[in-house]
């Protein structure tokens, strides 16, 4: 359970991903490489030629910051055969009139390292404009660009029942297909002119937008970017290709069986048609109109329900004045003064679940995928930091499950539980995972290690070692800028305290080992929990019958 970035990893939409750039020429391809080296962008596969010439001035943009100021026309003209760390040590040698060794000498590894910089909380200017949209500025001058990002609440929890997968489909169609003004291809030419990017998407909380620009294209990229989530023009086309995809993958969602247990366990928990674990049905996806995506984006898409934060190379000054003219005169939908709620369903009831094996049919398969869930809790419960604690408990090298399961027992070469991410407003689950040829071994290691946690406290050097692993990875927190204000808008559209990771490192360590035996015995109830077993059901019913527990067939739609 990763309880302190939860709802940055899994409830809301990641950060924009980058699209791949095509046809370059030469000027926008050094100005693009350029921008690689700086910013570390990873790209996909691209024409052999713009490879090489981007590497050409990628290598020598870092020879220029190790000193060895040669020019990129030296390395342009230059073979397009890949430089091995030899060969490069020899042009740099070269260049400064050096002979170069036969082999290559590493220096040694550091012995000592400067103390950390004091963690704070990142200086933004929060602003909010007329019509509600809530603004969070950062500079960060370190490097020449921009970035920002805008997070709207909704996402596929807000789908309607009748058309589940509305929202992933409208939010790929609001990118894929441009704006008004800008609609679909040219607005790729716009951004790949200026070595830029747009995406975005729908998460299950949320709608998210982002953009990445050189700090002088800034204002021509943020006008784009609120075309694209103001304005967009939702063509036909771009909805069909987003159908069809959709399509393929619900085709192929049970090709791994391995990801049949959790997704199931999670559907029995939360109860059939839950907006926290139901699935789209192809004839849903079919239904879908371009005036269903209209709709549906304008009802959800709102300032006075968004938060947009912008990180980079600019002047608060200008900045705010930029985003005022973007998004200033943006309205809420006409006839709806106040943001809707989202749907919150209760819990289905467990009792028809609770302490049973749910069999999916998976003929021939030699290995069983296998999941146990029960209801967890809820972001900021009372119980988090000491399930937290617990949680290092169970995972990782020396964990429990790891040490029992694996290394003393063999039965999966891999194997997990904790506590999911959840809604701020509705509890999470937890879950036990692993594949085995031994399910019913499996399961009753897992039991007897969930059972110990419940009767007895951890030893001292078991505690220690798992609030060590969680204050220490603390730090990773605030390793971007970046990702510090994405997580500062996460928190402030949850409504979470901006001080919260503060809270929750404080939290970690004041743990006691009686804090998570109690906890363990709270929310741990091993001989309750819902299993799903993946598999093949001839071969595995024998053995899971001697468990002694309520084995059903559950088809899989």
């Amino acid at each position: 359970m990763t309880v302190a970035t939860a709802s940055t990893t899994l409830l809301l939409p990641s950060p924009p991903a980058h699209r791949p750039f095509h046809q370059l020429d030469r000027r926008y391809g050094r100005r693009r490489a350029a921008l690689q080296c700086r910013a570390g962008w990873q790209e996909g596969s691209e024409s052999s030629d713009w490879r090489h010439r981007t590497a050409a001035a990628a290598a020598a943009a870092l020879l220029t910051v190790q000193g060895l100021a040669l020019p990129a026309a030296s390395f342009a003209a230059a073979s397009p055969v890949p430089l091995v760390a030899a060969d490069l040590q020899q042009q740099q040698a070269a260049a400064l009139g050096q002979q170069t060794p036969d082999t290559l000498a590493l220096p040694p590894l550091p012995s000592s390292f400067p103390p950390l910089a004091p963690l704070a909380l990142p200086k933004y200017k929060q602003l909010t404009l007329s019509n509600g949209l809530r603004v969070f500025l950062l500079e960060d001058h370190e490097l020449p660009v921009v970035r920002g990002s805008i997070l709207m609440r909704g996402g596929q929890r807000a789908s309607p029942d009748e058309k589940v997968g509305l929202a992933t489909l409208s939010a790929a169609v609001q990118r894929s297909g441009g704006s008004l003004q800008h609609p679909g291809q040219q607005l790729d030419d716009e951004l790949e002119e200026r070595a830029a990017s747009i995406e975005g998407g729908a998460g299950p909380e949320a709608f998210g937008f982002g953009f990445q620009c050189l700090t002088e294209d800034t204002p021509d990229v943020m006008q784009l970017f609120a075309e694209v989530v103001r304005e967009p023009a939702l063509p036909q086309d771009k909805l069909e290709l987003a159908r069809q995809q959709v399509l393929s993958a619900l085709e192929h969602r049970n090709d791994n069986p391995s990801a049949i247990p959790g997704r199931e366990v999670a559907k029995l928990i939360y109860g059939k048609g839950s907006v926290f674990a139901r699935d789209p049905t192809p004839e849903q996806i079919q239904s879908i109109t371009v005036e269903d995506m209209r709709q549906f984006l304008q009802r959800w898409e709102r300032p006075d329900s968004a938060v947009l934060g912008i990180v980079g190379d600019f002047q608060p000054a200008q900045m705010q004045r930029l985003v005022e003219e973007c998004f200033g005169s943006w309205a809420p939908p006409p006839g709806q003064p106040s943001p809707p709620p989202l749907p919150n369903p209760p819990l289905a009831d467990q009792g028809p679940i609770s302490g049973r094996i749910f069999l999916v049919d998976v003929p021939g398969a030699q290995q069983a995928a296998v999941a146990a869930g029960e209801p967890g809790i809820r972001l900021m419960d009372r119980d988090e930091y000491s399930l937290q604690v617990l949680d290092r408990l169970f995972n990782g090298f020396g964990g429990r499950l790891f040490n029992q399961i694996r290394s003393r027992e063999g039965l999966a070469y891999s194997v997990s539980g904790g506590w999911t991410a959840t809604p701020i407003d509705h509890p999470g689950l937890f879950i036990a995972t692993a594949e085995t040829a031994q399910p019913a071994a499996l399961l009753a290691a897992v039991r007897g290690a969930l059972d110990d946690a419940v009767a007895e406290p951890p030893s001292a050097a078991e505690l220690q070692r798992a609030k060590q692993e969680s204050v220490e990875s603390f730090v990773f927190n605030f390793a971007s800028r970046p990702a510090q204000l994405y997580r500062a808008l996460t928190f402030d559209l949850l409504g979470i305290p901006q001080d919260y990771l503060f809270r929750y490192k404080s939290g970690i360590e004041h743990v006691t080992a009686a804090d998570v035996q109690a906890a363990a015995q709270r929310r741990l109830h091993p001989s309750q929990q819902t299993i799903v077993v993946a598999g093949d059901a001839a071969r595995l019913r024998p053995e899971l019958e001697r468990l002694g527990l309520p084995i059903e067939d559950l088809p899989l739609s």
